[in-house]
């Protein structure tokens, strides 16, 4: 029963040997034959016979805006921006701005104590009255003094006299209100006040606290508007203009782009690094672009209106070549191209291709130079058969390949 059983399970290898075997000169697995792969190559053609041409979507060589564009990184700093600091030494009396508040020109930042400027204003006031009132006195007796020496009653001497004494006290009144106009610039120099609008920041300093001349108060900016530095290239120098657009994008605004331009081009490249530094000018309404932030710039160097531009999925890269296939009567060249800029899904073409050409923009894998194709418009929808993927053929029946199976049979047979 055993040697029965055992030469029923070679037989049954034998079958599903076989069996596989046929499995695969049929095509059934592994690779397709030369044929099957002529026929679905070739859809209509007969088995073996010659391939049909291969059908591509094809499209018009146009023109549109390619902008050369060069990235770089860059900080942002305040259009103006200084550190508050008092003028002379004194003691804080009052505080007249909130930490973060918006200020205008000439508003009030920090007044110190102003006691002793006023009187020496007082003091200077009451020296110009004194003089003035000596000089009006003198002035009347002058008057008198030359009446009398008209009439021969008085003399020459006292007239003289009078006269240097008018010249003295003119000279007194002139050097207080000199002292007076001292005493209140320098009243004036303890007031702390915004040179421009802007905003200021952390104050330093508290109310009474004494500060010397230039200790830090606060800061003040201007982020009405922002400047940003970046730097590019040497090379591209001569390519560089003010007035040049650039556009910015911050980590903390997603989505968000800014716009600006080219304000000032550094005379100076940087011997370090060979780049030439930029500074542009964004405007800043909402204040979101802050002093010190990073910001990815693109800087626009130029832009063509009238460049050839061809689909990117019409090239193909050999090596360092790039390849496109023009077609012209419902025949397929092979065309070497320069390519210029990449944009949008777009490559601009420097030289090898002309505005109005037909190339191949879908299928080139299937094309080769000089064969024939059925060239259809780019999107339009096929109406060829098409061949179905090798998952959905109908494959050979497992039974006779399931050796499992068949050997549980073969041991069923022996028990």
């Amino acid at each position: 029963m055993r040697v029965s059983g055992q030469l029923a399970v070679i037989a049954l290898l034998g079958a599903a040997g076989f069996g596989g075997w046929y499995a695969y000169q049929g095509g059934y697995l592994g690779t397709p034959s030369a044929e099957q792969q002529g026929a679905s190559a070739g859809g209509r053609g007969s088995r073996g016979g010659p391939s049909a041409p291969a059908t591509v979507e094809v499209d018009t060589v146009r023109t549109g805006r390619i902008v050369e564009i060069r990235e770089a990184v860059g900080t942002v700093r305040a259009y103006e921006s200084i550190t508050v600091t008092a003028k002379v030494a004194g003691v804080i009396a009052e505080i007249g701005f909130e930490e973060g508040q918006k200020v205008k020109t000439g508003d009030v930042l920090v007044q110190l104590d102003a006691a002793e400027r006023r009187a020496d204003i007082d003091q200077a006031i009451a020296e110009a009255n004194r003089a003035v009132a000596l000089r009006n006195e003198v002035a009347i007796k002058l008057e008198r003094a030359q009446a009398l020496n008209r009439t021969g009653a008085g003399t020459s001497a006292q007239v003289e006299d009078l006269t240097a004494q008018m010249k003295s006290l003119e000279g007194a009144i002139a050097s207080a209100q000199a002292q007076r106009k001292a005493a209140e610039a320098r009243l004036e120099d303890l007031t702390v006040r915004a040179p421009f609008n802007g905003r200021v920041g952390m104050r330093s300093v508290s109310l009474g606290a004494y500060v010397a001349p230039g200790t830090r108060i606060t800061s003040l900016d201007d982020l009405s508007k922002i400047r940003l530095d970046f730097a590019v290239p040497e090379n591209l120098l001569g390519r560089l203009e003010p007035g040049q657009p650039v556009t910015a994008i911050s980590s903390a605004y997603k989505g968000r782009i800014f716009s600006g331009k080219v304000s000032t081009i550094d005379p100076r490249i940087d011997q370090a690094t060979r780049t030439a530094r930029l500074t542009a000018e964004f405007d800043n309404p909402d204040e979101a672009l802050k002093p010190g932030m990073f910001l990815a710039v693109k800087l626009e160097v130029s832009s063509n209106d009238e460049a050839v531009v061809v689909p990117e999925e019409a090239i193909v890269s050999e090596g360092l070549r790039h390849v496109v296939y023009p077609v012209k009567d419902n025949k397929v060249e092979r065309r070497v191209i320069t390519l210029g800029q990449r944009q949008g899904g777009k490559a601009e073409v420097i030289e090898g291709l002309k505005a109005g050409e037909t190339i191949v923009v879908l299928g080139v894998q299937r094309v080769r130079p000089g064969a024939e194709v059925i060239a259809r418009p780019l999107g339009s929808s096929g109406d060829e058969p098409q061949v179905p993927p090798a998952a959905n053929r109908q494959q050979p029946s497992r039974s006779s390949l399931n050796l499992p199976n068949a050997i549980g049979a073969a041991q069923a047979a022996e028990r």
